[in-house]
């Protein structure tokens, strides 16, 4: 059997919610963040591209691949309490609502 220390972990995010933390065998395709702030770089630069963290992470130890994962859905829940004060405070009557931070599909037609 294999020790831990040969192994990778995978976090999965989609939709910006951590949807999984998967075990991987080592592998030359396999781009393994060599600090937090590479992989920071990533979520960033995923973020500005896309609108969303999803993507996939890769991390040597089981516990780092956890702390990113509470620190993405912590990301979300945050970003959910903030909506949810933008549409508590808004008039929809009068004007709809949108979530401010959630970007708009730029294809989709307004109604």
């Amino acid at each position: 059997m294999s020790s831990s220390e040969d192994r990778y972990y995978r976090v999965v995010v989609r939709h910006n919610i951590v949807v999984a933390i998967e075990t991987l065998l080592p592998s030359p395709q396999i781009e393994v963040a060599a600090t937090p702030l590479e992989v920071s770089s990533q979520m960033a630069a995923n973020h500005q591209a896309n609108g969303c963290l999803d993507g996939q992470y890769f991390f040597n130890e089981a516990e780092t691949a956890r702390q990113f994962a509470m620190l993405g859905l912590d990301f979300v829940q945050r970003m959910v309490e903030k909506a949810t004060e933008h549409l508590n405070e808004a008039h929809i009557a009068e004007f709809g609502w949108q979530n401010p931070h959630v970007p708009q599909d730029k294809d989709e037609p307004k109604q």
